[in-house]
């Protein structure tokens, strides 16, 4: 979650004029279905009480409803805001729904961890993001997704060509005419017992407060309890956001505490670039970050009875290495990074790719058999080849000619950044007659956090690494471009340069002096006025 993409602007976007003649129709029969009452014009939203008359069909403009306010849910919706509709008639209510209250920018969550940025910088909330605009905002747990025509296809899948209804768990329904799937993914911890109850992931604003409230605990543990008592944190998983919270941890805790990370055999960051690995090393050595490389998380449970460290959020971790023999350690606090797990239940009536339980679609976004709905970001599996698959292809609209073959995209900000903006660009297509677009994923590099003023930023050229202080200016000035709107980057570069301001004043000296920059001894970190000569 720590990849930064620049979006592609739908104003570059070709379309080919030519269309091709649309193959026949696939036969297929209706599934009777229940459906929800219809919402009366202009809201989404309604409940209808047992025996009620249904309404009149709906006659009003297209209604968009988005499904997860993360990146590629909430950049469709402001996308699909600003565009262009030549026919107003067209232009869409979109309604977003998420659980939580706030969108969270997850590649700045360990801001959070080392307490360096507020809550508001990075989880604004949907009603202040979302009020320069129309997009309407529901909070709530949706619990079904029901298709208007649920049709049967001779090979037994299911799809459908219209709308439909999704039903939240208080009961309200939203009907839709197009569907964006945008749930993304959260922290599995469902592969290892005890994990979920005494471990700390780092997915949501609130594992971030735990984290943090975590890590105020283990410091005030090393005042009280003094220099004697050992303390010890335990980072589970070595891919990228293991590493970055290892390091940002080692930082915070500066030596109070022996940070250890757990990573596979492959070692730490295995499918990151060499360069970008080198300088995460170079980073946890310098902290001091032990790294158990093979050991394997089997259990984590409560601590022992012979803890006494007197942190809340202690537990035990069972593991195993090479010869196999199980090892149970207690750790002050165990965070956990391993893994990801589709938000989209199994009762949703979508196809999903087998190995990865990815909403399978087409490379257009669009849902493989359903014609009105897509699926963006983490959520979503795009086939290798989509023209297949003709249940919902119709080449007068499908844009030519097809992308490069590809393989999984990575589960980061930068895919879905990207993809919101094909999402809205094609609903924008679907209505305005036009030509679907291929999803083409543009690399552009990765970024990630290993301090307050230390990142490593791999280049998409070669094996370039940017790293230290210039590699984090970099990455704070990307993320301010990808905020989602511009009156909250605003906010956010008057409250980044105050915080420069006195950073520079307080710590400058000392890291241009770790650079071998010549720094005048009256600038010197912990010089007074009185000492100068």
């Amino acid at each position: 979650m720590s990849s930064h993409a620049c979006a592609l602007s739908t104003g570059t976007i070709a379309v080919a004029s030519r269309r091709a003649r649309a193959p026949a129709p696939r036969r297929a029969r209706a599934i009777p279905i229940t459906r929800a009452a219809s919402a009366s014009p202009p809201e989404t939203t309604s409940t209808s009480p047992a025996g009620a008359r249904a309404p009149a069909p709906y006659a009003g403009p297209p209604r968009v409803v988005i499904l997860g306010g993360g990146f590629g849910g909430l950049y469709t919706a402001l996308k699909l805001d600003a565009l262009t509709w030549p026919d107003a008639s067209k232009r869409p209510i979109v309604t977003l729904i998420d659980r939580a209250e706030r969108f969270v920018f997850k590649p700045m969550l360990y801001e959070l961890v080392n307490e360096t940025m507020s809550d508001w910088e990075v989880a604004p909330t949907f009603e202040d993001l979302l009020k320069p605009t129309a997009v309407r905002y529901t909070r709530g747990d949706v619990s079904g997704v029901i298709p208007g025509d649920a049709l049967e296809f001779k090979d037994g899948t299911v799809g459908s060509s219209g709308g439909g209804v999704v039903e939240l768990a208080s009961g309200e329904s939203v009907e839709y005419d197009w569907l964006i799937v945008a749930v993304g993914t959260a922290t599995s911890d469902a592969v290892v017992p005890g994990s979920k109850d005494h471990a700390i992931p780092l997915s949501t604003l609130e594992d971030a407060r735990r984290l943090a409230g975590a890590m105020r605990d283990v410091e005030a543990a090393c005042e009280s309890g003094g220099s004697a008592m050992k303390r010890d944190v335990a980072v589970i998983g070595g891919g990228l956001s293991g590493v970055e919270l290892a390091g940002v941890v080692a930082e915070r805790l500066k030596g109070k505490a022996t940070v250890t990370l757990f990573a596979s055999e492959a070692g730490i960051m295995p499918g990151s670039p060499p360069g970008q690995r080198d300088a995460a090393r170079k980073t946890l050595d310098a902290a001091g970050v032990a790294t158990r490389v093979g050991a394997r998380a089997t259990a984590v449970n409560e601590p022992s009875d012979s803890y006494a460290g007197g942190v809340s959020a202690a537990a035990s971790v069972t593991y195993t290495e090479a010869d196999g023999e199980p090892t149970t350690e207690d750790y002050d606090v165990v965070c956990w990074a391993v893994g990801q797990r589709v938000e989209s239940p199994e009762s949703w009536p979508f196809p999903r790719d087998e190995r990865t339980n990815k909403i399978a679609a087409e490379k257009t976004l669009r849902v493989t058999g359903h014609a009105r709905v897509f699926a963006v970001g983490d959520v979503a599996r795009l086939s290798d080849d989509s023209s297949s698959d003709a249940r919902t292809r119709n080449d007068a609209y499908v844009a030519s000619p097809p992308p490069a073959r590809f393989d999984v995209l990575p589960a980061t900000a930068q895919v879905a950044f990207q993809q919101a903006d094909y999402a809205a660009w094609n609903v924008w297509s679907s209505l305005s007659s036009r030509p679907l677009l291929p999803f083409k994923y543009q690399h552009i590099g990765d970024m990630m956090v290993l301090g307050k003023t230390d990142a490593a930023v791999a280049l998409p050229v070669g094996d370039a690494t940017l790293d230290g202080p210039v590699a984090a200016l970099l990455r704070r000035a990307a993320y301010l471009y990808r905020m989602p709107t511009n009156e909250h980057r605003a906010k956010l570069a008057t409250s980044w340069l105050e915080q420069g301001a006195e950073f520079a004043a307080k710590e400058g000296p000392g890291i241009l002096k770790s650079l071998g920059v010549p720094v005048p001894d009256f600038l010197a970190p912990n010089q007074g006025p009185n000492s100068r000569t």
